[in-house]
């Protein structure tokens, strides 16, 4: 007898072709992560060169900068549409074993799942956790997005084994309350109560706590004593509740495309894409009016919560997860419904493809040191326009490495 969630529905494996659509928008996050820093200097050079520029463009180029705090930006959906499609993938690597009858097929799929979670925490720890310093004093426990995925993917694979699927949104909805409801009342010396300040909140006085001198955003000083940067206000520890949402939302979505492949194989029409369109777009909009209207409330209000990508607050999870979702469900339109021309999705797909060799190499390597010395001569020609010129050129670099592997089938995977 199945000991697994929703036994009495028995879907068969679905076929292993990709979802065109997830490739195309886990390519997309990746362009839009990297595309940052040249968009970003392109901003500072046509501020400099035409200081009197319109609003509207001025509007345009602030898109690709992190809020200081309250609000969102194109840039700060970055990384939640990491999670959101770390959690997306979750279905289709994790359903065999939903299926199983709890033998010894789970254990393989937990050694799995482990090895991922501790690959990226390393990782996390080379791109921005000081790993590479090779000084375990100095070392930042938890201060990457590769973390974030880890913590993320970790409790969505649980929730998705093991939980019925009826639970999974009660499960979402939960996190966002606990998280709400911890700061509202919870309060740890001078942090949380209610507050939602820039060095107030209780996710910020937590790490702060629990972190120490291995907090990301700590200043050593020549006597060995430590200070923490009042400017660094990202939080990891409390905001681990709507991380874990923010992946669940996406493993939701997925599930509801991997049920409507295995389906079609089984001899369903097409109306069932029609219907997982309709369900992810439904989902999209009720999450972003919710989100919205939410974050919207007065301060005095008792259930105020504004929207903060720092602290990832639960307003700005509902608020990235339904961009995310409507993303997703415009991507499965066009290129799974639909059947959209495939070089309209092929620049993504190689970029998504190896998503994690795109994400590290800027990183690990001095992409833009290589970048000078291939066009450094320019400088002369192309005056204050070099240095966007500098980042394109490193952007170039970054997609022709990918293009490589994908032409040669040689794909990453963790």
């Amino acid at each position: 007898m199945s000991t697994s969630p929703d036994a009495a529905v028995q879907i068969p494996p679905a076929p292993k072709e990709r979802l065109v659509s997830l490739d195309v928008l886990r390519g997309l996050d990746l362009l839009l992560l990297l595309s940052l820093s040249f968009m970003g200097s392109l901003g500072n050079t046509l501020a400099e060169k035409y200081p009197d520029m319109s609003e509207s463009v001025t509007k345009f180029f602030e898109q690709f900068q992190h809020v200081p705090w309250e609000g969102f930006s194109l840039c700060d959906l970055a990384m939640p549409l990491f999670l959101f499609m770390a959690g997306a993938a979750i279905p289709f690597s994790m359903a065999r074993y939903r299926r199983d009858d709890g033998g010894m097929r789970r254990w393989r799929a937990w050694v799995r799942v482990l090895r991922r979670v501790v690959v990226l925490w390393i990782f996390g720890m080379m791109v921005q956790g000081n790993l590479l310093s090779l000084t375990p004093s100095r070392f930042k426990i938890f201060s990457n997005t590769l973390q974030a995925i880890a913590v993320g993917y970790f409790f969505s694979c649980l929730i998705y084994l093991y939980f019925p699927r009826v639970t999974h949104w009660v499960i979402f909805a939960g996190l966002l309350i606990a998280f709400w409801a911890a700061n509202k009342y919870i309060t740890l010396g001078e942090y949380g109560g209610g507050s939602y300040g820039e060095t107030t909140n209780l996710a910020y006085g937590i790490d702060l706590k629990v972190f120490g001198q291995y907090r990301d955003g700590v200043t050593f000083n020549d006597d060995g004593s430590f200070t923490f940067n009042p400017g660094y206000t990202y939080t990891w520890i409390l905001s681990s509740l709507t991380f874990v949402a923010t992946s669940l939302s996406g493993m939701i979505a997925g599930d509801a495309l991997y049920r409507t492949r295995a389906k079609l194989a089984n001899g369903a029409g097409v109306s069932v894409k029609w219907r997982a369109f309709a369900t992810i777009a439904v989902a999209a909009v009720i999450c972003l009016v919710l989100g919205r209207v939410w974050g919207r409330l007065p301060e005095t209000f008792y259930a105020y919560c504004p929207i903060v990508k720092h602290i990832w607050t639960p307003t700005m999870t509902l608020w990235s997860s339904g961009i995310s979702l409507a993303l997703l469900a415009a991507c499965y339109l066009l290129f799974d419904i639909i059947k959209a021309p495939k070089f309209l999705s092929f620049f993504f797909v190689v970029l998504g493809a190896n998503s994690i060799v795109a994400y590290m190499t800027p990183h690990i390597f001095k992409v833009d040191q290589i970048s000078s010395c291939l066009v450094y001569g320019l400088e002369q020609y192309v005056g204050i326009w070099y240095n966007p010129t500098l980042k394109f050129v490193s952007f170039l670099l970054t997609w022709l490495l990918l293009f490589d592997l994908w032409r040669y089938k040689r794909f990453f995977r963790i």
